[in-house]
């Protein structure tokens, strides 16, 4: 198998997860979890494009890129209409800070995977 094809079914995964991620979140108990779930979501599409191959796709990542971001479109649209509906925290202690930790750990890993596109650019620039 060589890297290139090695490198496009990661990012398929990866980005299929996020969209699950993304879909997913409409499903959240409150608020605090519906973010984290988003913010999960926009880490794997920021990894995808990190990761991925952009000059050479093939014509079958195309179309997995395309259906995961109608994914990401469908997730968000569905969480912005049950936004209102949501409280901002859960009422359990337990539940509150699985859902705080999920939050943390998520806009971690998005600032992370940011700062990895944003840093090089910055210094090459």
């Amino acid at each position: 198998m060589n890297p290139e094809l090695f490198s496009q079914i990661a990012s398929g995964v990866v980005i299929a997860w996020g969209a699950f991620a993304a879909f997913r979140a409409s499903r959240s108990a409150t608020r605090t979890g519906l973010l984290g779930s988003l913010i999960t979501a926009a880490g794997m599409l920021l990894l995808v494009r990190l990761i991925a191959d952009f000059g050479g796709w093939t014509g079958w990542f195309i179309y997995v890129w395309m259906l995961c971001l109608l994914g990401y479109v469908v997730g968000v649209y569905r969480s912005a209409s049950v936004w209102p509906d949501l409280p901002w925290r859960a009422e359990d202690v337990k539940t509150r800070r699985s859902e705080t930790t999920n939050l943390g750990v998520s806009s971690l890993l998005a600032l992370v995977v940011t700062g990895a596109l944003v840093v090089p650019g910055l210094m090459l620039g």
